[in-house]
């Protein structure tokens, strides 16, 4: 088990926009993967749609569950995490929701020690390359004018008489 951190919430209504918005689609994708009969996917994939929309949704959506598949590959243990559809149980955050939430917010941030540390704790010890990726490719889709250089501006077109 790992700390709570100090920085991070433990309620949801304690969390900033980015991790409160990813929460319940990030539930729903652990549901499915930990019990597949859910069909929690599905829930996960709406819940991004009705969050952000349908093409950006998907994409979070889609890049939400490749980062979570690759966590769960490359730990030793399960993933401990509230049922989406427990009313009571939505607005708590367990210690591993937390480390996960915590690991994006760090990479959104850039803050490569903070992320490292806390991949470590995900894995069991070691930072592996895919959990790496797949954190940077969600980060990057949650954030995407943090990862786009300012464009130059076009130069205006006019008519000569």
């Amino acid at each position: 088990m790992t700390a709570i951190h100090a920085d991070m919430a433990t309620r949801a209504e304690q969390l900033d926009a980015a991790s409160k918005a990813l929460l319940p689609v990030m539930r729903h994708f652990l549901n499915a993967y930990l019990h597949p009969e859910t069909l929690g996917w599905r829930t996960g994939f709406a819940a991004a749609i009705g969050t952000w929309g349908e093409a950006r949704g998907l994409a979070i959506a889609n890049a939400v569950q490749t980062f979570l598949s690759a966590v769960l590959l490359n730990r030793p243990v399960p993933l401990r995490y509230n049922d989406p559809l427990d009313v009571g149980a939505r607005q708590n955050l367990t210690t591993d929701e937390v480390e996960l939430l915590a690991l994006i917010a760090a990479m959104r941030a850039d803050k490569t020690d903070h992320a490292r540390t806390i991949i470590t704790r995900l894995t069991g010890g070691s930072v592996k390359a895919a959990v790496v990726r797949t954190g940077l490719a969600l980060a990057t889709i949650l954030d995407p004018t943090a990862a786009q250089p300012a464009r130059k501006k076009r130069p205006v077109l006019r008519a000569v008489t």
